[in-house]
């Protein structure tokens, strides 16, 4: 067997000029190889750096979108008498089926069925949650509302009193006489504003609830109302409208006895007389229930 040359176990190249081979020296085959190493290594490392800005650039841009604060809202059924339109009518069957439901079941039946609207405070709570990388703070909270006048046609007294008692945890905002600062009431019932004494601080997702009593006047009203945050996020200042599930708040005046007159009926249900009867004009004082009719005793 004829011996290889270095010369034949080199590999050939063309020649552009004659058309033969030219052999590839070994340190170009090994630049080539340590080049290739190094372009990826540091393909690597740019990549790594891209993704590591990106995902800065991410941050930045989920911690800034969106509300400062995130706002979650319950509200509580309302338990208060109860007024319908002058076109809703209850027939006397609907008027027994009512009385074999409870007070809290007759109101949710007549908001159900007769469209009814409830009248008294309204009970929100606001479950509160930081959203952004610094502490925000919540350094007021107002209201903004649009009233118009009670539509009076059926009236439905559920109660025949009410407490006079305060609570010193709840927020207060007013209802009825235009925008309201939210207020609380110390140890002896004194009105106190809220803010600017306290502040609400939040870190990224932390939650805190603010329970807030949406407190009508006796005007004769019902209202629209929206809550507003006042809210530092580093930045400065912003306003947060918060509504209920459905849209602004409804709260509905106190009806005093002296607008009983303008309903066209008034009936006693709910606590006070288990079958429903229709109001005298001294129900508050000798309610004519009946006889074995009183839901109270």
């Amino acid at each position: 067997m004829r011996a290889m040359s270095a010369e034949q176990g080199e590999r050939k190249q063309p020649n552009e000029t004659s058309g033969t081979t030219n052999p590839r020296p070994v340190w170009r085959r090994a630049g080539v190889w340590v080049g290739g190493v190094a372009a990826a290594a540091l393909a690597t490392v740019l990549a790594g750096t891209l993704t590591q800005g990106f995902g800065l650039f991410e941050a930045a841009v989920v911690n800034s979108q969106g509300e400062p604060v995130d706002v979650r809202v319950d509200a509580e059924a309302r338990m208060d008498d109860v007024v319908l339109s002058p076109d809703a009518t209850l027939s006397s069957s609907e008027l027994a089926q009512l009385a074999d439901l409870s007070a809290e079941e007759q109101v949710a039946w007549l908001q159900e069925h007769e469209h009814g609207a409830v009248s008294g405070t309204r009970r929100v709570t606001l479950y509160l949650t930081g959203n952004r990388a610094d502490t925000v703070r919540i350094t007021d909270v107002t209201s903004t509302e649009n009233c118009e006048p009670i539509s009076r046609g059926t009236l439905v007294r559920m109660f025949s009193g009410r407490g006079a008692g305060v609570e010193s945890e709840i927020v207060n905002v007013d209802v009825g006489q235009g925008p309201s600062d939210s207020y609380v009431y110390d140890e002896i019932g004194n009105r106190k504003d809220y803010f600017p004494e306290r502040t609400i601080t939040l870190e990224r997702d932390e939650e805190v609830p603010l329970v807030v009593d949406l407190v009508p006047d006796f005007s004769g009203s019902i209202c629209e109302v929206e809550l507003e945050l006042t809210v530092w996020d580093g930045n400065g200042e912003r306003r947060v409208l918060v509504s209920g599930p459905d849209g602004p708040f409804v709260v509905m005046s106190i009806e005093l006895d002296e607008a009983e007159g303008e309903y066209g009926t008034v009936y006693l249900g709910g606590e006070i007389c288990r079958q429903y009867v229709t109001a005298t004009p001294d129900w508050s004082i000798r309610p004519p229930c009946g006889e074995g009719n009183f839901a109270e005793w």
